[in-house]
């Protein structure tokens, strides 16, 4: 499996400890024997840049002709080992985690070099993208699965603290901070953006001129962001419009702590939160809407419990780390099946 990160000692001490929620890529090793390509094989690779992905799809090509599988943990580094298992003739197969295919800096990889054809089955987390893969990448839809994404229940968990006037939002992908900074002007309310991203630090957001007086933004690691859910009567994840489930990390992170949620409506988005029953949804822009919204909330405990309830139950039933362990498992089983005609061999490499 390659891993876009450090799969280090230093990460599994902090996994050890319940400083950091546990990644799907430490549970496929654990319990199914992936092997993990990682950055820390890499040598002192860091950071998530072209440059790295290429290094990291020239590394796994050399050991694709001794694996059954093949599993890449983003188009990032899955569009160039597809063109490279092209280049080499290798029928190694090759299963990729999808994001965002149709970012404008991926389509031509698709539409005209073709990278699906070195791809065995893309695994997506939206049905919107699934969808746009197929009408507008021309992509064959036999090959794309859903596979909803996780957030690690045990650590993201409700905690017995007394909830503040506090609004939190967190991440930095297609958020739309404009928009919250004009709702979240709350007399006696405070507001704290967890700004930063660990996932896609370089991803695209907006922001305001200057926030206003309560509102607090900087970077929070994982016990900070925990600790401050867990504190605050609402949730926001304040969306641009897009066509991938920007924010769900955050989202689920929240949910699954059993927090009231609010969260833009965006087109990639709409399958997690019912509306009025696992969260509340607002559409993208809409200041008055969230305002609206937001003190509803804040005046209603009762509702604030009945949604956060109903929101951790939603996770643990569709969206935990168990259940996504097992559907990639599913779906590394039957890439090989299918590809082979066999069943999966005990050698996966794969993130």
């Amino acid at each position: 499996m390659l891993v876009s990160q450090r799969a280090d000692a230093r990460l599994r001490a902090e996994v050890a400890a319940g400083r950091r929620p546990e990644p799907e890529y430490l549970r496929l090793e654990s319990e199914l024997g992936v092997e993990l390509l990682d950055w820390s094989r890499l040598g002192r690779s860091s950071a998530r840049t072209p440059a790295v992905s290429v290094r990291h799809a020239l590394a796994a090509l050399g050991r694709a002709p001794r694996c059954d599988v093949i599993f890449s943990d983003g188009e990032h580094v899955g569009i160039p080992l597809a063109l490279g298992l092209r280049s080499a003739h290798l029928k190694t197969t090759h299963v990729v985690l999808g994001h965002r295919l149709t970012a404008p800096s991926k389509r031509s990889f698709f539409t005209r070099l073709h990278a699906d054809r070195g791809m065995t089955r893309i695994l997506l987390h939206s049905r919107r993208q699934m969808e746009l893969a197929t009408l507008e990448l021309g992509i064959d839809g036999s090959k794309l699965a859903l596979v909803p994404y996780y957030a690690d229940t045990a650590f993201w968990r409700p905690l017995n603290v007394p909830e503040e006037r506090l609004i939190v939002a967190a991440g930095r992908e297609h958020r739309d901070y404009s928009t919250l900074a004009r709702a979240c002007d709350i007399p006696e309310v405070n507001t704290f953006v967890a700004a930063g991203s660990l996932h896609s630090p370089g991803s695209h957001s907006t922001g305001p001129v200057e926030w206003p007086s309560g509102c607090e933004v900087r970077f929070a690691g994982y016990t900070e962001l925990r600790d401050l859910y867990a504190r605050a009567a609402v949730v926001v994840v304040p969306l641009l419009e897009t066509d991938f489930q920007a924010g769900v990390t955050s989202l689920l992170e929240a949910m699954a702590m059993g927090k009231a949620v609010i969260v833009s409506a965006a087109n990639g988005h709409a399958e997690i939160v019912q509306d009025g029953e696992t969260g509340v949804l607002v559409p993208p822009g809409d200041a008055p809407r969230l305002r609206a919204e937001i003190e509803r909330l804040l005046a209603d405990g009762p509702e604030r419990v009945r949604l956060g309830r109903a929101a951790r139950e939603l996770v643990e039933r569709s969206y935990s780390l168990e259940g996504y362990v097992e559907r990639l498992h599913q779906e590394l089983v039957l890439a090989a099946s299918s590809r082979r005609g066999t069943a999966l061999s005990t050698e996966v490499l794969g993130g």
